[in-house]
């Protein structure tokens, strides 16, 4: 036993040798709100990655640094590799590999490069039980790995012994490896008795039913979440919370009418300025009233609606002002709400904005190029609705301006379907159909912009067999674009090892057998649900080539929770899905093809290598981009 933990002393010390040699971490105790810069030495013993090598960048493995891209390029500062951030305030910990091209440098093989935070000398709460979230990212499934977890998460209770999550991580990994049945009942309950203080710490504050809800969820107590609203109905019916839950079940009830009378009367139980219970009220009776063309009820929720705000208020007030455009309702104010929400896009909300008491909204990182896009979309949209409301007035010059400046403003459907409407009923449908025309450039198969602009162009061209003919041809020249685009991306990405796939009768998947074809690698879970919302995306592009030899695809089972038998259970279930699927067996599956999330998709050439990767669910673009991919490498 001495001997063992001498051996891990050294195997330790040695770690941390080799990345002081190769990566440098300054300041070694970071601190929250301090510059941290990884430097990465390219003449040091054991480096990976040249200083001629393409541009590298930190490939975090694990980290909770949500305004930070997962892969963050770095800056050549002599004849070094440097990238900088601000630590934020909500930072703990993270893992992290250099990658530059093909090449990918790690301190072992089943290490990543790492560091924490730190608050003075001490490493700040959740610092250690980050760590082990991280290490299956490192590990893979090694069998060792819920020891080493319960180690870390050891270390977190000895610093923060209060710390409620750590304390049912550590009960969901003992309840794992118990050996008896009895073991596990034991580890359950005591679970169970965490869960319950924690619930009686606020038994109706959102928050911390939030918490109490993640920790059934933790121990695979899922049906426990009908229980708690039971008791927070019984015990606290007026607070907020209890109103939320009454407000789920009102909206059960199947006709629309009969849900008013319920709505009202929960708001004169306490209409409290900025309760989540009441907004979500409010927006309701707002639809409902809108819809029943009651402009002056439908006004009052609205404005009840924005009583706090939030990083989402732009976004809602958009959606005020479109509703009441749909409705025909109130054009002025409808204007004035379209206006408002215009000058606030410099604060648009883009991607997932996360809220954790604590630390209040944080938002995740989004490209500037996405957040320009949706900015761009969102004056679109808003300058239509001016547009369209100004029509409603019997303004047409103003209607004509703002649905010009929308068109021009940028991409968005909405927008430019309500510019199209502007001008067809200002009689320019060459414009309509031209406005429409910039959509079916996006997107050949909608219909409704295909119907749309067919009754704008036989306007004031009445030929039908030149519009059929135009859009034949719109899929065609869309798609030699997107081939265009695709073959600038090629990686040429060599050394692929992929030797530890089989069938779902655990069948090893040979080399021999994608030898000279192009293999659509598709990664996903069980439990992942944006690799479920992808698969019927993936179906249709597999139906296209299922009949070419020259063409394969493996569907393959990857999650780090998941085993063949989960694997097998989901095909059974699943029988829609015709494609073949695998499972890994690789732990190191993510370094190789460059991924540490799911869905990832890899495209590997006839000559075995991989060409295409598209990491995450892109939406139905999906089915486009990968039927592109293949065709490229077919024309190859």
């Amino acid at each position: 036993m001495i001997k063992r933990y001498l051996l891990l002393i050294c195997l330790a010390t040695a770690f941390q040798q080799l990345q002081a040699q190769v990566v440098d971490i300054q300041p070694s105790h970071p601190q929250r709100g301090q510059l941290l810069t990884i430097t990465y030495h390219p003449d040091a013993e054991g480096a990976k990655i040249n200083s001629d090598a393409p541009q590298p960048y930190v490939n975090f493995s694990f980290s909770r640094f949500y305004e930070l891209p997962t892969q963050l390029q770095m800056q050549k500062k002599g004849n070094n590799w440097v990238a900088s951030f601000i630590l934020q305030r909500y930072a703990t910990f993270a893992s992290f590999t250099i990658n530059s091209g093909n090449n990918i440098d790690q301190p072992a093989a089943h290490q990543h490069y790492s560091f924490a935070v730190y608050d003075g000398n001490k490493r700040v709460k959740d610092s250690y039980l980050h760590e082990s979230y991280s290490l299956p990212s490192q590990l893979g499934k090694a069998a060792d790995l819920p020891q080493r977890q319960l180690g870390l998460i050891h270390k977190e209770l000895i610093a923060f012994p209060d710390n409620y999550e750590a304390r049912l991580r550590e009960k969901a990994i003992l309840m794992g490896i118990a050996k008896t049945p009895q073991e596990k009942t034991k580890y359950r309950n005591e679970a169970l008795q965490i869960i319950h203080a924690r619930f009686e710490e606020n038994p109706s504050v959102v928050s911390n039913l939030n918490k109490v809800t993640m920790g059934f969820l933790m121990i695979g107590e899922n049906s426990r979440l009908d229980s708690i609203r039971k008791v927070v109905l019984q015990r606290f019916p007026n607070s907020d919370l209890a109103k939320d839950y009454r407000t789920s079940a009102i909206l059960k009830l199947p006709d629309t009418a009969a849900r008013i009378t319920p709505l009202e009367a929960l708001l004169k139980a306490g209409d409290e300025a900025g309760e989540e219970g009441s907004t979500a009220i409010h927006d309701l009776l707002f639809q409902y009233y809108a819809a029943e063309g009651n402009a002056t009820k439908a006004l009052l929720h609205a404005r009840k609606r924005l009583q706090e705000d939030g990083p989402q208020t732009p976004k809602n007030i958009l959606e005020i002002a479109s509703l009441l455009t749909a409705n025909k309702l109130a054009p002025d104010s409808a204007i004035a709400y379209a206006n408002t929400a215009l000058g606030m896009t410099d604060r648009w909300p883009v991607g997932i904005i996360r809220y954790f008491p604590e630390f209040g909204h944080i938002p995740s990182y989004v490209p500037d190029s996405v957040r320009t896009a949706t900015i761009a979309e969102a004056k679109s949209e808003l300058l239509s609705l001016i547009a369209l409301n100004y029509l409603y007035k019997k303004d047409k010059a103003n209607a004509l301006k703002y649905a010009a400046d929308a068109t021009a403003a940028g991409y968005s459907k909405a927008g430019l379907m309500n510019a199209a409407s502007v001008y067809a009923q200002t009689e320019n449908p060459k414009q309509s159909y031209e406005t429409l025309w910039q959509l079916l450039l996006r997107d050949p198969s909608d219909t409704v912009a295909i119907q749309t602009a067919k009754v704008s162009f036989l306007k004031f061209n009445p030929s039908e067999e030149e519009f059929n003919t135009k859009i034949k041809g719109l899929e065609t020249l869309r798609k030699n674009q997107l081939k265009a685009a695709l073959k600038k991306q090629l990686m040429n990405k060599q050394g692929l090892v992929l030797n530890a796939f089989t069938d779902l009768h655990g069948k090893p998947v040979s080399k021999e057998m994608m030898q000279g074809k192009i293999v659509i690698i598709d990664f996903w879970a069980t439990w992942c649900i944006p690799c479920m919302e992808e698969m019927p995306y993936l179906q249709k592009v597999y139906d296209q080539y299922k009949s070419n030899p020259k063409v394969m695809f493996m569907v393959v089972n990857s999650g780090a929770r998941n085993t063949i038998k989960d694997a097998q259970g989901w095909a059974a279930k699943n029988t829609k899905y015709t494609f073949p699927l695998y499972f890994n067996n690789d732990p190191n599956i993510g370094e190789k093809i460059g991924f540490n999330i799911i869905p990832t998709i890899a495209v590997i050439d006839g000559q075995g290598l991989m060409q295409f990767r598209t990491i995450g669910f892109e939406g139905a673009e999906m089915e486009h981009k990968l039927s592109a991919q293949i065709e490229v490498l077919l024309e190859q």
